[in-house]
């Protein structure tokens, strides 16, 4: 094959042109004598460059090995410029709220989130990243990062000013509100009251209250209380706090008593509260008629049939659902049961509980809602659990060091900024149809992987694998 004239000028000794996929390269060429072909062979070296009727340009990684290295630094990049990007916009909201401080607390945030780091740790991760290199002039020692904690906390009407960003304006959204505890052992903070946790523990710590949009389906707001504080209050006081006035307080099974929901509905506060299958205010008639004639209607929630009825209860409604599929599990596991555990389970203790499995009942004070829209809502409950869990085993913060309430109250932000961090980045998986198979930590744990290195006074984005390139572009992310 003739190649043109433009391009075999740039030919020279020990060299080869290549046409592939309608551009000429120049490679390196040498040859090697093959003893058992008994004839020399062909070796090719390196890409020289790549070669345009305008001239040759030359390949930067050839450019590189003809100079000598003086120096050589390696940062991670991937990840961090990954968040740099993705959280564009809330880097500018920080920068509108806390001017002087918006930078620390922004890659302060993104090393709890990469690493989980704790505060005296934050720098020796900030060092080896790329942040360090876009912010050269932003010191976060344990010190620095001590004092920024203690100012924050200093700063909680800054902090609700902030999230309520993200609340203002929203109309028909249901925001959920749940709490949790938060172990401390600090000998010094009052805040820190000893309670009773889910683990039954009694123990000094402090209650963490949340707001959750299940339209945006992320965390927008929390506040701090006492360990010893009643939520029924608690919730009302972080309303008031954060400015929302149609927020549902969605209970567990083991919230609901007479003294609970009076003291809702003192506060004026709406609630959705599941009941347990023992309770005395469920009707269980319908459920014993035949051809679902009992029931008022059902609904498709999650590619299942869910049937349902309702009925008033002393100015609330009940609501009453049935779950086929789940009844069929539930029913095959008792079965199953009183094969492996005689002792405890029985056929005469099945057939008066069979009636209630695949069961679920909720007290409501949402008069005017739909049994579909009570139920999703309630369904939703799980978006929050989830929440919770990513904050204290992902984040790892389901105890705390902090020496006083101010410097809690800085670490909880810094905290929640990264939780709803998880949250952005889940969603962005989930929209790309990639939760299947990578969760928000593979995700970062692979763009972790993606390095820039300093050679000589030249930065250079260094090798990136096959796998991680293929996911960059399923999720249309640019960070090379």
């Amino acid at each position: 094959m003739r190649h043109p004239k433009w391009a075999i000028k740039h030919k020279r000794k020990g060299t080869e042109l290549r046409l592939i996929r309608g551009t000429y390269y120049l490679y390196e060429v040498t040859s090697r004598w093959n003893p058992e072909k008994k004839r020399a062979q062909k070796i090719t070296g390196r890409l020289l460059g790549k070669i345009i009727p305008e001239g040759f340009i030359q390949s930067p990684k050839y450019a590189l090995s003809q100079r000598p290295i003086q120096s050589v630094v390696v940062k991670e990049y991937g990840a961090s410029y990954f968040l740099w990007q993705l959280m564009s916009d809330v880097t500018a909201a920080l920068q509108d709220a806390f001017s002087s401080l918006w930078r620390e607390i922004f890659i302060v945030a993104c090393m709890r989130l990469l690493y989980q780091s704790p505060v005296k740790n934050i720098d020796f991760h900030f060092r080896h990243s790329y942040l360090s290199v876009l912010y050269p002039d932003v010191s976060v020692t344990d010190k620095k990062n001590s004092s920024l904690l203690r100012i924050l906390g200093n700063w909680r009407e800054k902090i609700a000013a902030f999230f309520k960003t993200h609340i203002v304006g929203r109309r028909n959204d249901y925001m959920l509100i749940d709490a949790t505890h938060l172990l401390s052992y600090s000998q010094n903070m009052e805040i820190a009251k000893p309670g009773y946790n889910n683990q039954h523990k009694f123990a000094p710590q402090v209650n963490l209250l949340f707001i959750y949009s299940s339209t945006l389906q992320l965390p927008v707001y929390y506040r701090i209380v006492p360990g010893n504080v009643r939520e029924v209050k608690a919730f009302k006081l972080t309303l008031q706090e954060s400015g929302i006035e149609d927020a549902v307080v969605i209970a567990d099974k083991g919230f609901y008593s007479d003294n609970n929901v009076a003291q809702l509905e003192g506060e004026r506060l709406q609630f959705i509260i599941p009941l347990r299958r023992s309770s005395t205010l469920i009707d269980y008639a319908p459920f014993e008629k035949s051809q679902k004639q009992g029931f008022q209607g059902y609904f498709k929630f999650n590619n299942r049939y869910i049937w349902y009825y309702s009925y008033p209860a002393n100015k609330r409604m009940i609501h009453c659902y049935l779950d086929e599929r789940l009844r069929t599990r539930e029913e095959h596991d008792y079965l199953t049961r009183i094969e492996t555990h005689p002792e405890t389970h029985t056929i005469e203790d099945f057939y008066p509980r069979h009636i209630r499995f695949g069961t679920l009942a909720i007290l409501t004070n949402l008069t005017h809602a739909s049994p579909e829209q009570i139920y999703t809502n309630y369904k939703s409950r799980n978006n929050i659990e989830i929440m919770i869990d990513a904050m204290k085993n992902i984040l790892r913060a389901d105890s705390s060091y902090m020496r006083n309430q101010t410097a809690l109250e800085g670490w909880m932000f810094i905290t929640f900024i990264a939780l709803q961090w998880y949250y952005r980045i889940y969603k962005l998986l989930s929209e790309k149809q990639l939760l299947s198979k990578f969760s928000p930590q593979d995700l970062l744990m692979h763009l972790a992987e993606i390095k820039k290195v300093k050679i000589n006074d030249s930065w250079h984005t260094a090798e990136i694998t096959s796998k991680t390139q293929k996911l960059l572009e399923k999720l249309d992310i640019h960070i090379t």
